[in-house]
């Protein structure tokens, strides 16, 4: 069973303690009332076991209008692939003005399902559907200090700054 307890690491974070699984739709749904069940409304799947581990590669549920803090990681690759639902992927320059505009759907949307950043860049998600899901790859292992966090956006606790960021990167990418 993919989310026994025993891989539950936080009320959001799921860890495979298998060496080889599968998931399939059935999956995903329960992944989804998961994340209903948490403060944030959010959840991930790890399928590596430890953080350790040179490929990571996270299933992840988020809410329509989840804030995504605009971060970058320093010298490390990120591609994201589409399950269920529709985002926008904005990537911004180190000032905050955005450089680019990726809508992104499942493979039936006719919308880019996926996409990989190579570089260093300022990114983060609009999310329009009522559930976003989606498979998230990165190389290990996980350091906090390869994530950096955009100055010029608002932190997760700064409700009325986040909505007014948000509907600012809402009419910029339209």
């Amino acid at each position: 069973m993919l989310f026994d307890q025993r891989n539950r690491k936080s009320s959001e974070v799921y860890v495979s303690g298998q060496s080889l699984f599968s998931i399939n739709n059935k999956d995903i749904n329960e992944l989804i009332n998961k994340a209903k069940l948490t403060s944030r409304n959010r959840v991930r799947f790890c399928s590596h076991r430890s953080t350790d581990e040179i490929v990571h590669e996270m299933f992840i549920v988020h809410p329509k209008d989840a804030y995504v803090r605009p971060h970058k990681h320093l010298n490390k690759s990120e591609s994201m692939v589409v399950i269920e639902g529709e985002a926008d992927y904005v990537t911004f320059d180190d000032k905050g003005c955005i450089q680019e505009n990726t809508p992104m759907g499942d493979y039936k949307s006719g919308k880019s399902f996926y996409q990989s950043t190579r570089v260093d860049m300022f990114h983060s998600l609009v999310i329009h559907s009522k559930w976003l899901v989606f498979l998230e790859i990165t190389q290990g292992p996980f350091n906090r200090k390869d994530t950096v966090f955009a100055d010029w956006s608002p932190t997760e606790d700064e409700e009325e700054r986040i909505i007014e960021f948000m509907e600012k990167v809402k009419k910029g990418v339209k």
